[in-house]
């Protein structure tokens, strides 16, 4: 399951003795994480309320007598297993989970785990966590998973990340406009790797430049608060070179590299955006709209097909082309030292002089 699902069986008082938050977005097993402790600890928590424990270093010996021991000062034993390596892929991972326990004794100490995780003490409950995917071969694997609830945390991309923008704005109490939307969407669409806790802070932010009363997201309060985000200016910049401002779209490419991005990638920035705009005129072309040209560009969500298929339509293919060819010249200067930046200034000039 995922955090939503992990969520609603919260919420319905769903709650398991046993948890394995796994996957490679660290932000949605801490949120997690939040979440299972709010629920088990309504009226909030100390710190000998819960255990956190190293599952780099843990033997199952160690565990096991920490799952069986009766709490003194909470009514829960709560554990947190960080760094769960028992679950991992790799047979060295665990050789290690076993810790000081001897060959010997493994074997039948991992027989005893599994009987604890059927049996599991009422006044226990275990969050295992690993970042990383689990490997559900293992038997340690498929004799947890009869007993527990099992969340992937999985990388969150351009084309899914409205599931948790939509989180967040009720949870924020706001919404956003078309427009707003599209904006949000597409230059999430540029980061190579999404950073959902960076995001959230950044929505934070927002919602404390807004205030309560303020509910609706509009485009220009979003650019305006999201003005900061080294990313962002590069979406910017692209989104200048669309509406063909000289100006703003120069003083971008300029800013970006104040702020410390290598040239490299802002080269890398704009030859993504010329290739998207030179294949979707393309593919106009062989009468292709829509869904099928969104596939055909590699791009999946309606409203940012619907803004390239406008946008490209603003340039000629031989402006595309010349630009495209002019930027791999860049790209090979930039990498061997023999690039002067009027070099890139001169292909967005000639970009957004084409007002087709």
């Amino acid at each position: 399951m995922n955090f939503g699902e992990l969520k609603t069986r919260l919420k319905k008082g769903d709650i398991s003795r046993l948890y394995l938050l796994s996957g490679e977005e660290s932000y949605y097993i801490q949120k997690a994480e939040e979440a299972i402790l709010n629920t088990l600890f309504p009226k909030g928590y100390n710190v000998e309320d819960v255990q956190l424990v190293d599952g780099t270093s843990l033997s199952i010996v160690d565990f096991v007598g920490m799952v069986e021991t009766v709490p003194f000062f909470s009514p829960k034993n709560v554990i947190i297993v960080r760094d769960a390596i028992m679950f991992k892929a790799k047979k060295s991972a665990e050789n290690e989970a076993a810790g000081k326990d001897s060959a010997k004794q493994a074997s039948a100490m991992e027989e005893r785990l599994y009987k604890l995780f059927a049996n599991m003490p009422d006044f226990s409950i275990v969050i295992f966590e690993l970042r990383g995917k689990a490997d559900g071969r293992k038997k340690l694997y498929k004799e947890f998973s009869q007993h527990a609830q099992i969340m992937e945390a999985a990388p969150v991309k351009a084309y899914n990340i409205d599931e948790w923008l939509q989180g967040k704005l009720q949870e924020i109490h706001k919404t956003m406009d078309r427009e707003a939307h599209a904006y949000f969407v597409r230059a999430v669409s540029m980061m190579e790797n999404i950073p959902l806790g960076f995001l959230d802070k950044e929505m934070e932010k927002l919602s404390l430049f807004m205030g309560p009363e303020q509910k609706l997201i509009n485009r220009d309060t979003l650019v305006q608060v999201f003005s900061d985000m080294p990313e962002i200016y590069g979406f910017a910049m692209n989104d200048a070179i669309s509406n063909h401002d000289i100006k703003k779209a120069l003083y971008l490419f300029n800013k970006q590299q104040e702020q410390g991005v290598y040239i490299v990638p802002i080269i890398g920035q704009l030859v993504h955006f010329v290739r998207q705009m030179w294949q979707a005129k393309t593919m106009l072309k062989k009468g292709l709209r829509d869904k099928a040209l969104g596939q055909a560009i590699g791009v999946s969500h309606p409203f940012i097909i619907k803004k390239i298929i406008r946008e490209c339509q603003g340039f000629s293919e031989e402006t595309l082309k010349n630009a495209f060819l002019q930027l791999a010249e860049c790209d090979l200067g930039a990498k061997t030292g023999r690039l002067d930046n009027a070099e890139v200034e001169g292909v967005i000039i000639s970009l957004c002089a084409n007002n087709k």
